[in-house]
């Protein structure tokens, strides 16, 4: 029988989100959060930053919370992996014991629109997106790669993620989409897009390799 995903043992969770130009850190309760933290400092700075604001206003400790969700990506690499060594940091610190979960920032994406969209994009390496297409209605989404005026032009109706790098002009701006933890209802929406992990990954996939065309030429040769 299929696990059900709509609900959750879970009480507290820290979710750490920088998918997106700001770092968004909150605890999660079941329904709704306890707070959310968000800064446009750096990665760097801000995911260490920010946590330790959070369990300060909340006072709480670190050894309080039941679970990690993270939000694998696309993002910044730089910050996806920053995310990372500090769950892994606090793993440690909490010796094993927390449930770790993972979410695509497109399924996320998806659950802050109602109705949920067909398609969502993101922005991917220079030239490329990423679309996530609905799956039967399935909160986790297909996601494919294509080059950047291909996805525009095949996917018209999409919902977009902030590109941080460039503007695009021909993306309407009613269509960017405002990415933000507090559109979510706590633990009941972000476990039915998560998924349990035991190894810790970014979500970093290889763009379509497509073979150089190579002509065959012949030419005339008094052999031929």
């Amino acid at each position: 029988m299929e696990e059900d995903k709509t609900t959750s043992p879970l009480s507290t969770a820290l979710v750490l989100d920088v998918s997106t130009a700001n770092v968004q850190v909150g605890i999660a309760k079941e329904n709704g959060w306890k707070k959310i933290v968000e800064t446009s400092n750096s990665p760097m700075d801000g995911v260490f930053q920010s946590v330790a604001q959070l369990f300060e206003e909340l006072e709480m400790g670190i050894k309080q919370i039941d679970s990690i969700f993270f939000c694998a990506g696309p993002g910044s690499t730089l910050g996806l992996r920053l995310t990372l060594a500090f769950v892994k940091t606090v793993q440690w610190e909490c010796e094993n014991k927390l449930a770790l979960y993972s979410y695509n920032a497109l399924d996320l994406a998806s659950q802050m629109v109602t109705p949920s969209p067909d398609f969502v994009q993101a922005p991917f390496r220079m030239g490329w997106r990423i679309v996530r297409s609905s799956s039967n209605q399935h909160p986790i989404g297909k996601k494919e790669i294509f080059e950047s005026e291909e996805a525009l032009k095949k996917f018209p109706s999409s919902v977009h993620l902030q590109d941080p790098r460039r503007k695009i002009n021909s993306i309407e701006p009613d269509n960017i989409l405002e990415y933000r933890l507090n559109k979510m209802n706590g633990l009941s929406d972000l476990i039915k897009i998560s998924e349990p992990k035991e190894e810790l990954e970014i979500y970093s996939p290889r763009p379509p390799e497509f073979k150089k065309w190579v002509p065959e030429i012949k030419f005339l040769s008094p052999d031929s």
